[in-house]
């Protein structure tokens, strides 16, 4: 199929085509990639009063950034060619408004690199000066691919653009989407997100053990996530507003009871609440991963006592820590006895003993055990 000059048919079909592109990636892009992030600046930006719904909100500012293109392009018309330049606006707009993230203090920041998009910005006006002055060849046959092909390079370069504009730090789309798993009560998806990344801050760690906790295995598996805050990793900072679903509430409610002013930390506030008639067995856990989280592990073995009997249905974190704890005093105030953790503490102790250089060996261990306690205990320095 070829055209002699540009005709209405082949700008009908330019038009589509690049309309249907820009559809589809926007809306994948807000529906799927960003929606968290969204709901979490206006929860924000309205103090908590409107709830942003991820649908609406894509087919609204999908919507909004066809007018935008529709309104660019009437203004400068662009040849055939280069018809995919109108969608400049609508790919810095999309890439601006995902770039705002919540802040302290109840604000809204904007990480994108504004260097970056005054560079944009320059490089855009040079070539629109360029193509008008090199409108469409007139005379000779033109295939319609002819017309397209330059349109998705130049789609493709402006969906780079506008990935490079927008939010891109992980962590937080981890955290924003482990909120709403929570919400959904979806804990096992929850626990997938970002699970092979060694990077998390603390409310991604508390969320994390919140949800370990609720499916009862905190004392099995905490380890298996990156712990870089010691006991301060299993609790919200009290002063966090960011959150859009509440699910410190719903911690609260887990434990029976909520921090007040006045205590020195985590470990104090959980052992005041596992002496309460208010405290949940899920408190009683949380007092235990506190004391392992810090290291105190004859605070550890003075306290377990309290909520196990020491059988084989102890949590295996309990297990590890109870053998490290045996081995380390040599004269422990509780014994405890179990081969296959025993065996497997043995084949970590001989692992580590491959490596002289402390670095190596702690980055081998980690490959191999980064899943136990005992990598934690000695080789994740305490905040």
């Amino acid at each position: 199929m070829y055209n002699t000059t540009p005709t209405k048919k082949t700008g009908r079909i330019i038009s589509w085509v690049c309309g249907f592109l820009f559809v589809a990636f926007s809306a994948f892009y807000l529906y799927f990639m960003q929606a968290d992030l969204l709901a979490t600046v206006q929860h924000v930006m309205s103090a908590g009063n409107t709830v942003y719904s991820p649908l609406w909100g894509m087919v609204v500012l999908v919507a909004v950034l066809l007018l935008l293109q529709g309104l660019w392009h009437k203004v400068l018309s662009f040849p055939l060619r280069f018809y995919a330049l109108g969608y400049f606006p609508s790919c810095l707009a999309l890439g601006l408004v995902t770039s705002a993230v919540p802040g302290g203090n109840g604000s809204v920041e904007w990480v994108a690199n504004w260097w970056g998009i005054s560079a944009c910005i320059v490089l855009y006006v040079v070539l629109v000066w360029i193509v008008k002055h090199f409108p469409d060849m007139k005379g000779g046959h033109s295939y319609v691919f002819s017309y397209l092909w330059p349109n998705f390079f130049l789609l493709f370069l402006l969906f780079i653009m506008t990935g490079s504009i927008a939010d891109t730090n992980d962590v937080r789309h981890y955290r924003l989407q482990v909120e709403r798993l929570i919400a959904e009560n979806q804990e096992r998806k929850a626990l997938d997100v970002g699970r092979n990344s060694l990077h998390a801050d603390r409310g991604l760690t508390a969320m994390r053990a919140f949800v370990l906790s609720r499916t009862g295995a905190i004392g099995e598996r905490l380890f298996e996530y990156p712990q870089y805050y010691g006991s301060g990793g299993l609790m919200p900072e009290l002063s966090d507003t960011i959150y859009v679903h509440g699910w410190t509430d719903s911690l609260y409610v887990h434990l029976g009871g909520k921090p007040g002013k006045g205590l020195s930390g985590p470990v104090e506030f959980l052992e005041v609440l596992s002496r309460l008639p208010s405290a949940t067995p899920a408190a009683n856990d949380y007092l235990l991963c506190a004391l392992l989280l810090d290291k105190r592990l004859d605070d550890f073995a003075a306290t377990l006592p309290r909520f196990y009997s020491l059988d084989g249905n102890l949590p295996l974190h309990y297990k590890e820590a109870l053998i490290l704890y045996n081995r380390l005093r040599t004269s422990p105030t509780l014994t405890y006895k179990d081969a296959s953790v025993e065996a497997n503490m043995d084949d970590f102790v001989r692992y580590e003993a491959q490596y002289s250089d402390s670095v190596e060996r702690a980055n081998q261990c980690r490959r191999m055990y980064g899943h136990t306690y005992w990598w934690y205990y000695y080789y994740q320095p305490l905040p």
